[in-house]
């Protein structure tokens, strides 16, 4: 019986994260302190690469371990 209500709230958390987790995402790639630190490990770790890529998937990840993080917050909490 825990099984279903975990997962229901688990979506429900998901879908009230994901409008917040994309604000994070666009401030994230238009802030010009985040890209130059997130161009320069890029290029130190890969080499050359292309610098809105580079800033896209930065984002992309902040905008997933946000939505993450607040999920697992509200399972480990529910769990509790």
């Amino acid at each position: 019986m825990i099984l279903p209500v975990v997962k229901l709230g688990t979506l429900a958390v998901k879908t009230f994260c994901k409008p917040i987790a994309n604000r994070f995402k666009k401030e994230a790639g238009l802030h010009p302190m985040f890209r130059q630190l997130i161009i320069g490990l890029a290029q130190a770790n890969h080499g050359l690469l292309n610098e809105e890529k580079a800033v896209q998937a930065a984002a992309d990840l902040i905008g997933e371990l946000f939505v993450f993080s607040v999920s697992s917050i509200f399972v480990s909490q529910l769990l509790l």
